[in-house]
């Protein structure tokens, strides 16, 4: 029975390997047959993060506004290592040439708190991305 058992966990193991190997050839090849890589310029950079502010009486209310303006982000953005993830969202506008015909385009990328972009990207940074083949307009982080 045990040893059943080990040859059905081997099967499974080995079904798993198999699966993410076969996910990761899928997105290479879906990377290489519909994306063209790129360079974007970042020229702007929205982000808002989520505070939470004590009101005179002892209640509290959930406050949204521009990251930069608050000394906490600022303290955590600029530490070699993160302790802690701010809850918020970053748009991030760029432009670049598309390679299909050369043209000047402009889209964005998002980032949360849980990206490391989301903290270290400034403008005039030049990020390495995935142009679609088929929409100019439409692009990834590579």
């Amino acid at each position: 029975m045990w040893d059943e058992c080990m040859i059905y966990s081997r099967y499974g193991a080995l079904g798993a390997i198999c699966f993410v190997a076969v996910a990761g050839m899928f997105s290479a090849a879906n990377r290489s047959m519909n994306y063209a890589p790129a360079k974007a310029t970042v020229f702007r950079i929205d982000r808002e993060c989520g505070f939470t502010r004590e009101a005179p009486g002892g209640t509290s209310e959930a406050v949204r506004e521009d990251c930069n303006s608050t000394g906490e982000f600022k303290e955590i953005s600029s530490a070699e290592k993160r302790g802690k993830d701010v809850d918020g969202t970053a748009v991030v506008k760029v432009s670049y040439n598309a390679p299909q015909d050369g043209s000047y385009h402009t889209s964005e990328l998002r980032f949360d708190g849980h990206d490391e972009q989301f903290y270290k990207l400034k403008a005039g940074d030049e990020l390495a991305i995935l142009v679609s083949k088929d929409d100019a307009n439409k692009i990834r982080l590579d």
